[in-house]
């Protein structure tokens, strides 16, 4: 709603996509860079997203808005006299660089893969592992898993990807609807302000509007927070393998890959 409402309509000579899903971008892509597919279907798009747009601005006219300062006086209030937030066991970033592909392996969510190749199974058998006991796409979904397993392992016995991770805790509390992450535990200089924003938008019997900012101990508590971060990634080297099956002229395993 966000890209039909505030982002489309600013590029009126250009299509532009929402994907839920980093790996449904595959498809996508693939329509726009086809000649025979790409006008109807930025054409379809345009009017899906105009569609939306008068759906929203319609809805606006029944949604009613606590003011900012309303919704503040509702907030979460949490007692923290006598709590002691956990302190985490370091402080600062830690990074874990080539952590081990095979370690990955079991937390991989096959859901969206089968999206891509648009394989959906009829309840009950539409997620991950019952859509291969669908009669429709039971049997394709269970070739192209197949066929994935086999490029996991070729890349994980290759090491033709590289996975690593940042992780880290920082003292942290909060000051009204924002929070100050502090560089030590001596919480003189911040380090960042994380902005967060708070429910406005009045529902019935709601008797909270909530902010991020009301999970961390505030400052004029006098209780000592910590709020934790962190950023991996699982596709340095993808270019180069990418680029390896382009130049064979393989697009099913460059879309597998992706």
């Amino acid at each position: 709603m966000h890209t039909a409402v505030k982002i489309e309509p600013m590029y009126p000579n250009a299509p532009v996509m929402h994907v839920l899903d980093a790996s449904r971008a595959v498809a996508v892509v693939s329509s726009l860079l086809d000649d025979d597919l790409k006008d109807d279907f930025s054409a379809e798009t345009r009017e899906l997203y105009e569609e939306m747009r008068e759906e929203h601005y319609a809805s606006l006219e029944e949604r009613k808005f606590k003011s900012l300062v309303q919704a503040r006086d509702m907030q979460m209030r949490v007692d923290w006299k006598g709590r002691t937030p956990p302190k985490p066991s370091f402080i600062g970033k830690r990074k874990y660089a080539n952590v081990p592909l095979e370690d990955l392996l079991p937390y991989i969510d096959w859901n969206p893969f089968f999206a891509v190749w648009q394989l959906r199974g009829k309840y009950p058998n539409r997620g991950y592992p019952r859509i291969f006991d669908d009669e429709t796409v039971g049997a394709e979904a269970k070739k192209v898993f197949d066929d994935a397993q086999k490029m996991l392992k070729s890349i994980v016995d290759g090491r033709k990807l590289t996975a690593n991770g940042v992780a880290a805790f920082y003292p942290a509390n909060a000051v009204g609807d924002d929070i100050e992450v502090y560089k030590d535990e001596e919480r003189t200089k911040v380090l960042e302000l994380l902005c967060t924003l708070r429910q406005q938008e009045l529902r019935d019997e709601q008797p909270e509007y909530l902010a991020m900012s009301d999970f961390i101990a505030p400052k004029d508590s006098g209780v000592k927070d910590y709020i934790g971060l962190f950023a991996v990634t699982a596709g340095i080297g993808m270019d180069k393998l990418l680029a390896s099956y382009e130049e064979k002229s393989d697009d099913y395993s460059k879309i597998m890959a992706q």
